[in-house]
This record gives C-alpha cells, sequence and structure tokens, in this order.
C-alpha cells in the first residue's frame, strides 16, 4: 500500500487527529479522510504519517461492502 497523508489536523480538546490520505492499494486508487483518537499531538509529519499508516491498515482489515 502507498499513500500520502495529504492533510491532518490535531484537536487537542477532543484528543482527535484528523487526516485525510490518498495513494494505491492492490492497483485500486483511494482516498480516505476519517479521525482517530491520538493521546499526544503528533507533532512532526512524519508521526502523523504513523498513525495514519495503522488507521488506513485497520480500515483496510475489514470487509468491505462488496465482499473484498
Amino acid at each position: 500500500m502507498e499513500f500520502q497523508v495529504t492533510a491532518y489536523s490535531y484537536d487537542a480538546a477532543a484528543q482527535r487527529l484528523h487526516f485525510t490520505a490518498s495513494g494505491h492499494r492492490n492497483g485500486m486508487r483511494f482516498t480516505v479522510a476519517t479521525h482517530v483518537r491520538c493521546l499526544k499531538d503528533p507533532v512532526t509529519p512524519q508521526n502523523a504519517h504513523l498513525v495514519a499508516l495503522v488507521a488506513l491498515t485497520e480500515i483496510f482489515k475489514r470487509p468491505s461492502a462488496s465482499g473484498r
């Protein structure tokens, strides 16, 4: 899976990282906009990328509506 975090922001009060990521997986292009709970601010873009990687891995583990 190749992806790039295109935008992110951290809401300290709600402890939520909101991010948008685009990339390729299994020959398909995807764009995901979601939020995840973080206990501290991901200070660098690399930290935001790692949080997004974990979140995307969890998202793609779920079965899709098409069964794939």
